[in-house]
């Protein structure tokens, strides 16, 4: 009997050793294994793509996806080292980097595709082609998330005094949809999916902000500097799965349609018009010249002070990208999908500083 309870009580012991130690080790990741942070939006495809199809694992990557609702809170989670990396937009890191945090964009996840939405047919056709009719209106939106950071600057460039538009913030896109629907507000700036949400709850898009501004980019891959430091390889080979995202992407409308769908709870037909639109970009480009353009409009817009330029540069890693791109061009020669983004590396990336594209320079 006492020989029985001795062994119980071994076996409670090594039970709760056990299970400290898994718990001592949430929050962490090994060498092979990569937390991803997430929204909810076909921006972010390349992931759920890479994961579903097996690209991560192909590449000996142990990759774990993680929902979030807002790109700060996906930041602060990388930061706090409950993530490895995030894609939850622009201007977010750049507020974080331009404080002085360890942030790196090491690639792109989506640019375009965001938008305005209206409440009805004559909203729309009003501010369409006439910017000026924006003053005097409410519009909602979330500060500093892409559309309103690109619209807003596009706006102001047309003339439009910013001052005169009562702009109604929001924490997410979902939000900015119920404002116009309930008419707390006839306009709204929106990022995708949530635009074609709108639409099936009988809202108006007006138009999309690579109307606006062409190329500009959103979502970026951003993790730290000391996560990447001596574990070069294990991003590269993320960066390759992303690249191969995108090639299925590119090659497989139905397969892409099935895989987003399981994290973007649209109907399949939005969302297939919501991936291949025209307007979205799913490339994983870093696009160092579209990101720097949207941090100096930041500054334009009075949202950030941009005292050291060079530590933004810096912050942009091309390399990792590069060099994933550059093996599997290599490892594929007749990939047409693959020598496309050559070309975009060289246009986007390539003797781009940020005085060469600020707008005080130009």
């Amino acid at each position: 009997m006492v020989n029985k309870k001795i062994g119980i009580l071994i076996g409670v012991i090594v039970l709760i050793a056990v299970l400290v130690g898994a718990y001592s080790l949430l929050g962490t990741s090994s060498a092979n294994q990569i937390r991803v942070g997430y929204l909810p939006s076909t921006g972010d495809s390349l992931y759920f793509i890479a994961k579903e199809k097996g690209f991560f694992a192909d590449e000996g990557l142990d990759v774990t996806l993680n929902e979030f609702q807002t790109g700060p809170d996906e930041i602060n989670a990388l930061l706090a080292d409950k993530l490895d990396v995030e894609a939850g937009g622009v201007g977010e890191p750049l507020n974080f980097i331009n404080n002085g945090k360890d942030l790196v964009i090491i690639g792109g996840a989506m640019g375009g595709d965001s938008a305005v939405i209206a409440k009805d047919n004559a909203t729309a056709t009003a501010t369409k082609n006439n910017p000026k009719a924006f003053e005097g209106k409410t519009v909602a939106t979330v500060k500093m998330s892409t559309p309103d950071v690109t619209i807003k600057g596009a706006l102001s460039e047309a003339g439009v005094n910013l001052s005169k538009v009562n702009f109604v913030e929001f924490k997410t896109a979902a939000d900015v949809v119920q404002a116009v629907k309930t008419g707390k507000a006839p306009i709204g700036f929106v990022w995708p999916p949530f635009q074609y949400t709108a639409q099936q709850q009988g809202l108006v898009i007006v138009k999309y902000s690579d109307e606006y501004i062409p190329n500009h980019p959103c979502c970026r891959i951003v993790t730290t500097s000391a996560k990447v430091n001596g574990s070069e390889d294990k991003w590269v080979k993320f960066e390759r799965a992303l690249i191969k995202a995108y090639d299925y992407y590119k090659t497989n409308q139905t397969g892409t349609v099935e895989v987003v769908g399981k994290y973007v709870n649209m109907d399949p037909k939005a969302l297939k018009q919501a991936l291949y639109d025209g307007h979205l970009s799913l490339s994983p480009d870093p696009n160092k010249k579209g990101t720097l353009k949207y941090w100096d409009l930041l500054e334009v817009l009075g949202y950030s002070n941009i005292t050291n330029p060079t530590a933004l540069e810096n912050s942009i890693n091309t390399d990792l990208y590069k060099k994933a791109l550059d093996q599997l061009a290599q490892e594929n020669p007749k990939n047409t999908n693959y020598q496309d983004l050559l070309k975009l590396y060289q246009e986007q990336n390539v003797n781009v500083t940020f005085s060469s594209v600020a707008n005080k320079s130009s």
